[in-house]
């Protein structure tokens, strides 16, 4: 029998006392289990008004008492590398809901080992294109290639490691076009063999603008493209690889502001700029020695696309006793465990601000819309599910107006020998500048990211993956 927790803090009404919030010795003490058809449900609390459920129930509620019970999914491993590239001029090719991301967009560069069992350790090389710009003044034409000095300037936005060490970094330059809109993390664009940064190149992780200098022999290689303009500097140039060797953290720099900038100097000191800005970036991603994580605990981990694929057995108790109850409120709720991250001295790791829960359908299910969530792909019967944007970092929630018709169509369908509206969901950190957003934004794909999270699934708190259910036993 599956072990009964108490439903997440109701967004809905955040000053009442939920079944998590309590210790588990107070839960200990709930009213006895109770019987629907003879079988034996899970640890259910019986109320005779929403006050006494953690979830709340509405007003409109008719006949018996309504009572809430937390439903444990089977829970298992899954891994879908993320999108990490994109291109800034044109939504052509994206997903619509990734393009809406392009401000916040990120690339990321560095190693990290962080001390989470079971992460292994994660190494990011970034990749940047510039675009062509509309004019260059004379003196940045008239000016030999010696007089030029030329730079890449990049603004962080993300550190995952040690804050307090330096990094080494090495800028190459791309031997052909690459396609990284979309592209995904295990993808790689060929480099020259060779460093174009200047010899001994570094930054500093915690500064919040990064400035890496470029060989003079580079500008003087690459002079003729340097003065061209628009399409014709764009199909002349094809970008940057940028990699930090044997780094103690990963750093995110922003894809929006990032630029590089050709400077002269005159006899006069008169300096004159240029900056080429950003028109594409992407970061390959891969992990090595990763191991187990903590005992009682699945990882989710950024940016490899390590998550979890979760599937409730609606044929199965205590499920298959409520098919014809009504429900009065449905959440689905995914933990992360904050408490359960060690966090050495000098070492950075934020926590990511969302997630994503992408739902595959059944085969003559009801569409995406008709249950709340977002098509994603008809071809693959695809759904992306809102969540409560205020529950991240501490989980990922599915909101009543999303899992109620779901569950709701759920048992309906099952009732007529059919199969649930959704096979699978599939939990992944989706990263996003905050939790300030609406819930809409919650579907697009998040940034990139390396941050891992440790989900429960046996009694540990906050409790494993569930979906807690209110309904009025009839």
């Amino acid at each position: 029998m599956r072990r009964a927790f108490g439903g997440p803090s109701s967004p809905f009404v955040p000053n009442r006392r939920s079944p998590l919030e309590m210790p588990m010795s107070m839960r200990s003490s709930w009213l006895p289990a109770l019987l629907v058809g003879g079988a034996l449900l899970v640890s259910l609390t019986a109320c005779s008004d929403s006050s006494d459920v953690g979830l709340g129930v509405g007003s409109g509620l008719q006949g018996g008492n309504p009572s809430t019970l937390d439903v444990t999914p089977d829970v298992r491993d899954t891994t879908v590398a993320p999108i990490t590239g994109i291109r800034r001029d044109s939504a052509q090719g994206r997903p619509p809901a990734q393009s809406q991301n392009q401000n916040a967009w990120r690339f990321l560069v560095g190693s990290v080992d962080d001390p989470t069992p079971g992460t292994g350790v994660v190494t990011t090389d970034g990749y940047v294109d510039f675009a062509g710009r509309d004019d260059l003044s004379e003196d940045l034409q008239d000016a030999s290639p010696d007089a030029l000095t030329a730079e890449l300037r990049l603004t962080t936005d993300y550190l995952h490691g040690h804050s307090s060490e330096t990094m080494d970094v090495e800028v190459y330059d791309l031997t052909s076009e690459a396609d990284m809109d979309s592209a995904r993390a295990t993808a790689s664009f060929d480099a020259a063999p060779s460093p174009v940064s200047a010899n001994g190149a570094q930054i500093n992780p915690s500064d919040s603008l990064v400035t890496i200098q470029l060989k003079a022999s580079w500008i003087s290689e690459n002079i003729g493209t340097l003065r061209s303009t628009g399409s014709d500097f764009e199909d002349a140039f094809s970008g940057f690889k940028i990699v930090a060797p044997n780094s103690e953290a990963v750093v995110g720099f922003s894809s929006s502001t990032a630029a590089l900038r050709l400077r002269t100097v005159s006899s006069s000191n008169d300096t004159t700029t240029a900056d080429y800005p950003s028109l594409k970036t992407f970061t390959h991603i891969e992990r090595t020695g990763a191991g187990d994580p903590p005992p009682g605990y699945r990882l989710m981990q950024g940016g490899v696309g390590k998550g979890l694929a979760v599937e409730w057995a609606f044929r199965d108790s205590p499920l298959d006793t409520l098919e014809s109850a009504p429900l009065n409120q449905a959440n689905i709720f995914v933990p992360n465990d904050t408490s359960a991250l060690e966090t050495p001295s000098g070492f950075e790791r934020p926590q990511p601000q969302g997630y994503r829960i992408i739902a595959t359908r059944s085969s003559g299910a009801p569409s995406c819309p008709v249950v709340g969530s977002v098509t994603l792909s008809d071809a693959n019967e695809a759904c992306v599910l809102p969540l409560v944007p205020s529950a991240a970092p501490a989980s990922a929630l599915v909101p009543d107006d999303v899992a109620r018709p779901t569950f709701r169509q759920s048992f309906q369908r099952v009732r007529d020998d059919q199969s649930p509206v959704f096979t699978t969901f599939r939990v992944h950190i989706a990263d996003r500048e905050n939790t300030a957003v609406n819930e809409a934004a919650t579907v697009r794909p998040g940034l990139p990211t390396t941050l891992p999270v440790l989900v429960p699934v046996d009694g540990t708190e906050p409790g494993p993956p569930r979906a807690t259910l209110t309904v009025t036993p009839l």
